[in-house]
């Protein structure tokens, strides 16, 4: 008895130790000036043998607005793709791919990821539908730049510093 509760340990502990360790490093966080505002994470997320990008958001409870949290996992190419659109991206112009749009009015960027939806699991008005909200938020030009700086830096940087 005391041999088969040793192997099921060991088996156990060898399984814990082999584990893949996950390094998450927050990249830049941005709160947004909008009506509906929002607090927008990118984060560098380092596996044993990978490197991804975590985006974040979450906007709060208001008397207009529910609470929604949004995450959505980009590779380093897409992420990288998101940057060039943002360097080049012009006042007055679109971009759309089907990763996000870009849209750029008044001094102000609106940008919408595609394919993320609220994982609040809340429920919203009259027939208790389940929330559908995609990902969308506002820049201003300073933001803007720092959001690139940012970004461009942590996808250059090989490798991942210890908080």
């Amino acid at each position: 008895m005391k041999s088969l509760l040793l192997l099921f340990l060991s088996i156990f502990s060898s399984v814990v130790l082999l584990a893949q360790a996950v390094i998450t490093k927050n990249i830049i966080s941005i709160d947004t000036q909008e009506k509906n505002a929002k607090t927008i994470l990118f984060a560098k997320q380092l596996t044993n043998s990978s490197t991804s990008f975590l985006l974040k958001a979450k906007n709060e409870t208001s008397k207009d607005y529910s609470k929604c949290k949004w995450e959505s996992t980009l590779s380093k190419d897409e992420l990288e793709y998101f940057v060039d659109a943002l360097e080049v991206i012009e006042l007055g112009t679109d971009f759309e791919c089907s990763l996000f749009k870009l849209k750029y009015k008044n001094d102000k960027l609106n940008v919408q990821f595609n394919d993320t939806k609220c994982t609040s699991e809340h429920k919203i008005y009259y027939f208790q539908k389940s929330c559908k909200r995609e990902l969308s938020f506002v820049l201003k030009p300073n933001q803007l730049d720092m959001v690139i700086n940012k970004l461009d830096h942590a996808l250059n940087d090989n490798q991942l510093a210890k908080n």
